[in-house]
């Protein structure tokens, strides 16, 4: 099972990388299912975090946030500090207040000082002053 998944997540990357974005988001919710009934929640919170931004990109914030906060909370029962601050960084994008938006780029710049991700750093230190439009969208780390 497991390596079936990682072949639906393979197959919805390659999609998404070739602007097949409708096609990547039933590819992750076949690998989001596959993984939860296997109980692999590597795999499980990769494709939420993926979904939520796919959600955010086709305006439905709700969705994108929902994705975003199983995810975290699955990276945080993981131990795994990068997935964290990157499902956090995507909670930060679709949360419904800018209070909410503030405290989630503040706990995903922290991870990203702590892990070294300077890239992560710059994008939240951006953010927290204002210039998230100026910057270019998704910086992906």
């Amino acid at each position: 099972m497991k390596d079936q998944i990682e072949q639906v997540l393979q197959d919805a990357r390659r999609l998404r990388a070739d602007g097949r974005a409708g096609e990547a988001e039933t590819a992750y919710l076949d690998a989001r299912r596959l993984a939860r009934a296997a109980k692999e929640e590597a795999a499980l919170a990769h494709a939420l975090r993926h979904l939520s931004d796919l959600a955010r990109e086709r305006g439905a914030a709700g969705e994108a946030w929902a994705n975003a906060s199983e995810a975290a909370q699955l990276y945080r029962g993981r131990g795994d500090r990068l997935g964290l601050a990157n499902a956090v960084r995507l909670q930060a994008l679709s949360a419904a207040s800018e209070e909410e938006a503030r405290t989630c780029w503040q706990e995903a710049r922290g991870l990203y000082a702590e892990l070294g991700v300077a890239a992560g750093v710059a994008e939240c230190d951006a953010r927290l002053r204002g210039e998230g439009e100026a910057m270019a969208a998704g910086v992906a780390v």
